[in-house]
């Protein structure tokens, strides 16, 4: 903190004037005796008393000759503390008395005296016992007599201080943010040097949306702040910082690994074992946490973060709540899936998307409609599952694009249909949130000329889910243009028959997970019969997936549920399907041999 200079070189020269004019005043003649003499010396001392800063001049014996008003209310010192001749010692034992001096006094004190034996121009920034920061500058003169100009910089070096701390750390927890986080693990790599180990574990808070969509986002923030705080007090030696919403990332204290790392992770699983009391709610949660080990899963810090957070997804994937180590197979696994989310970017452009369409049948077997299914052709893959594609797509950030193509595409080919056999097309939650689905679907009915009453659009309650209101408003103006609604994934989510009361949609679709259990649990058989007296009671159709058997289709024809399902027909292009959909003489419409 020595050396600093705030005052340019023309302030300490105007300085140097006017205490040089005051002196040579002084020493000239008798100011009593000379009216104009004394008027000027009027002046220098009212100019000296109105400077911002502090100021005092020591003659060549370092004995103060003068100092102005500021410099004694600075060090709030009393005014008869101070006199002409006073040693630089005796100043600074007045200062001690008031409380101002030095924090550090020997060594300031050293400074002040090689400034002063030197006459060399210097200045030090310093802390005084009253916990203020001054700023001091030392300048000498021509005559042999030397200067310290004094600037009170408490507020300025409070705020710097305060921009710092914000430039490493998290505003809403004040743990150290991503930038602490490079500064430390760099620092961390270049000690340990391939001659240590250490461990790098991503932690990540579970549920913590649902607890923002559930509670508020301010209730949510002070989860946040109590999670930071547990996770301090658990950590230890070992450093914590947050990377951003529910993300915190720790780089473990040396140690024989992995056992260091595994025993601090068991020690953060048991964190939230108690529930987060905010308001009277008692919000429970969990961490998920993947760990990675310096320098077996990488030699860098980018490497290490990237194994810590690849195996995060593999304990997300397998069980919230859980710990996963980095193994070099969860790295293939992670390159594979880069590549194929860059792959799906460009499978629009390509063309290498395709419709496939599955029939949908009246308890009686009679074809009245299809649901319009994506598949992914790739050039090297060939079909790849829509289980693996789809999630990727939303997570990316590029099923916005794709679902308006399926949209526009399954209208199309329903338009182009002699019988006007329904349609059936599945929307995702992301839609809902990127912009104006109701304006998408009016601008493909126009473009495609299909009738909106044969377009029914298939939603997850996960559309409801994220923003109520918002998405309730959207499915109003959608069914407004005569499309139908329908919720898929019924029975299969947190709040299914809130929302049936909430919106009227048209059609209730049963998880094709109930369906497969038909002759072997007596409860799924049970929770079917309960939804499908709720459809009748609500007035509303309801339609089963996943029908494989003719033990399952008996089932539900008795009950009076529609069907879907591969005993009535795979998903296949529509070519397949040519003599349903042309009407022409003699198709068969019935189960038996449609597929």
């Amino acid at each position: 903190m020595f050396l600093h200079r705030k005052f340019s070189l023309g302030f300490s020269r105007a300085v140097n004037h006017l205490l040089r004019s005051r002196a040579g005043i002084r020493h000239a003649t008798d100011a009593a005796a000379d009216p104009d003499t004394a008027t000027t010396m009027e002046k220098l001392d009212a100019a000296l008393n109105n400077m911002s800063h502090g100021l005092c001049m020591f003659g060549p014996d370092n004995r103060l000759l003068l100092w102005n008003d500021r410099y004694v209310k600075m060090y709030k010192l009393a005014p008869d503390r101070l006199r002409v001749g006073c040693t630089l010692d005796e100043m600074l034992e007045a200062r001690k008395a008031a409380g101002t001096a030095y924090r550090d006094l020997g060594q300031y004190g050293s400074k002040l005296r090689e400034v002063i034996t030197t006459r060399s121009p210097d200045g030090l920034v310093a802390e005084l016992d009253d916990s203020r920061i001054v700023n001091v500058s030392y300048r000498p003169t021509q005559n042999g007599c030397w200067v310290s100009i004094h600037e009170d910089i408490t507020e300025r070096a409070q705020n710097e201080a305060r921009i710092a701390h914000l430039a490493f750390h998290d505003q809403l927890t004040g743990l150290p943010n991503r930038t602490a986080f490079n500064e430390r693990i760099a620092n961390t790599l270049q000690l340990a040097a391939g001659n240590a180990s250490f461990a790098v574990l991503c932690v990540d808070v579970d549920q913590f949306k649902e607890i923002n969509d559930v509670y508020g986002h301010s209730t949510g923030d002070r989860f946040l702040v109590e999670v930071g705080y547990r996770l301090t007090s658990a950590c230890n030696e070992s450093f914590l910082a947050r990377l951003g919403a529910d993300e915190f990332i720790i780089v473990s204290p040396d140690g024989p690994q992995p056992a260091t790392a595994q025993e601090l992770c068991a020690h953060l699983a048991t964190v939230l074992d108690q529930p987060v009391c905010i308001d009277g709610y008692e919000i429970e949660s969990s961490l998920t946490i993947g760990a990675s080990i310096y320098p077996r899963d990488g030699a860098d810090a980018d490497t290490l973060a990237a194994s810590a957070e690849t195996a995060l997804y593999r304990a997300k994937a397998d069980q919230r709540g859980s710990t996963r180590f980095f193994e070099p197979a969860m790295g293939r696994q992670i390159r594979e899936k880069r590549a194929l989310q860059h792959d799906i970017r460009a499978a629009l452009t390509k063309n290498e998307l395709e419709l496939h369409f599955q029939p949908q049948a009246l308890p009686n077997g009679r074809i009245f409609g299809f649901e319009a299914l994506l598949r992914w052709r790739h050039p090297l893959r060939g079909l790849v599952p829509p289980g693996v594609f789809i999630p990727l797509a939303e997570e990316i950030g590029a099923i916005g694009p794709i679902d308006e193509w399926v949209l526009r595409e399954a209208c199309r080919e329903a338009a182009s249909w002699r019988r006007p056999l329904t349609i059936a097309v599945n929307l995702s939650p992301v839609d809902f949130r990127r912009g104006d689905v109701a304006a998408m679907i009016l601008a493909t009915l126009v473009e495609t000329g299909l009738d909106p009453q044969r377009l029914e659009v298939e939603i997850t309650e996960g559309v409801l889910f994220e923003d109520f209101e918002r998405a309730l408003a959207i499915l109003r103006r959608i069914k407004g243009l005569g499309v139908r609604i329908a919720m898929d994934d019924f029975g299969t989510g947190y709040s299914s028959l809130s929302y049936l009361q909430d919106f009227p949609f048209d059609k209730i679709k049963i998880d094709q997970t109930f369906i497969s259990r038909i002759g072997d649990s007596f409860q799924a058989g049970a929770i079917i019969h309960a939804i499908l007296r709720l459809g009748r009671t609500l007035a509303l159709p309801v339609i089963a997936e996943g029908v494989e058997t003719e033990e399952q289709r008996e089932f539900l024809a008795r009950e009076g549920c529609q069907i879907q399902g591969y005993l009535i027909g795979r998903p296949e292009p529509i070519a397949h399907y040519r003599h349903l959909v042309a009407g022409l003489a003699g198709a068969r419409e019935n189960i038996v041999g449609v597929g």
